[in-house]
């Protein structure tokens, strides 16, 4: 049976994570997009070191499981002597990984604007609103280090502390469907607005 009474209690505690939820996603969202860009245009560059590098840059990244990206900067980087507080190595690590996946965007866009220069980059906007979720639920993995106290991590802390994880876990669940369908959504709307903003332009001249 669904304990209610725990869920009407504790709804509120974890929801309060959506501000460090939030918080993680949108910083490391601007740190990762110019990053994206600059490793984007390195693969298109015709020198060749900054090219390879800027590949290579992302195929090391690509290959790396977020996880393990999570634990080596928190837990490897340490015994060299390279410690970042909490939040600084929770956004080094998003930031890392994201430029490395969002630059595939940018890369592909570049390629279609120099084959047709009518394209336009309106048409990214869904794709960026796709990682920015994407980057919402993979924030949930900077839980296992305890220094992050978003949504996941006070729903296993309470979950675990009352042995309620079905509602705790309940509660996370719609609190993380509700902000993945607010960025798809508003995706798509804005992609809308500056679509139909651009043809209105278009008309009047």
């Amino acid at each position: 049976m669904i304990d209610f009474e725990f869920i009407r209690d504790n709804w509120l505690f974890i929801a309060t994570g959506i501000g460090a939820t939030l918080g993680v996603t949108i910083f490391s969202f601007l740190f990762a997009t110019p990053i994206a860009a600059i490793v984007a245009r390195g693969r298109r560059s015709s020198f060749l070191p900054i090219k390879a590098l800027s590949t290579f840059y992302v195929l090391l990244i690509d290959g790396i499981p977020l996880l393990l990206q999570i634990f080596f900067i928190f837990l490897a980087l340490p015994q060299l002597g390279i410690i970042f507080p909490g939040l600084a190595a929770s956004l080094l690590v998003m930031t890392v990984n994201y430029s490395a996946r969002m630059s595939e965007i940018f890369y592909a866009r570049l390629v279609v604007t120099e084959e047709s220069q009518g394209e336009t980059w309106t048409s990214i906007i869904p794709s960026f609103a796709n990682e920015f979720a994407s980057m919402i639920k993979d924030s949930t993995l900077l839980s296992v280090t305890g220094f992050i106290h978003d949504v996941m991590w006070r729903a296993t802390k309470v979950g675990r502390a009352e042995f309620k994880m079905l509602e705790a876990l309940t509660i996370a669940i719609i609190i993380y469907l509700i902000l993945i369908t607010i960025v798809t959504l508003g995706g798509k709307f804005l992609k809308m607005i500056l679509s139909t903003a651009k043809s209105g332009k278009e008309s009047s001249i």
